[in-house]
């Protein structure tokens, strides 16, 4: 019965998936979608990480991107991101933006669960399927889902 209920949520996201790919525009994402990818994606982690993960990994699958906004989750403890659409496997601790922000330091601090807060720096916008070497300004929603820092930004 359980495996049924992934197979579902899974499938549906899928779809969901699809529709978002056919209607997106090549403008930027909103706030308001970083929001929501926000949303499905700790309520995703809750559900099964092991799938969350997977379907961030593989580009955000199943409805977990829209137009440039994508998630991502790191480990607290580690700084390792285990999900990522283009830097899987990567530590933060040691990252720093062009603007000098300690990414992980400060939303490490500053995450807590149930809780969703911003932090804005300048990173690379995704091309195709890599990162850009151009930094844009960004705004990232951000909280903690057990152990897990999960977050989605937009490019502004």
């Amino acid at each position: 019965f359980i495996m049924k209920n992934y197979f579902f949520i899974f499938t549906i996201f899928c779809l969901l998936s699809l529709q978002n790919n056919f209607a997106q525009s090549k403008q930027g994402g909103t706030a308001e979608d970083a929001k929501n990818i926000l949303e499905r994606t700790v309520n995703l982690v809750k559900a099964n990480k092991t799938v969350a993960f997977a379907m961030i990994t593989a580009g955000g699958q199943g409805g977990l991107s829209i137009k440039d906004v994508y998630p991502f989750c790191t480990d607290k403890n580690t700084g390792i991101q285990v999900a990522h659409p283009y830097a899987a496997g990567t530590n933060m601790k040691e990252f720093t933006s062009s603007d000098g922000k300690k990414l992980y330091s400060i939303m490490g601090k500053n995450a807590k669960e149930g809780v969703v807060s911003k932090i804005s720096y300048k990173f690379a916008k995704p091309e195709g399927n890599a990162l850009s070497n151009k930094e844009y300004s960004k705004t990232t929603y951000y909280t903690l889902v057990g152990d897990y820092l999960c977050g989605s930004g937009h490019y502004r």
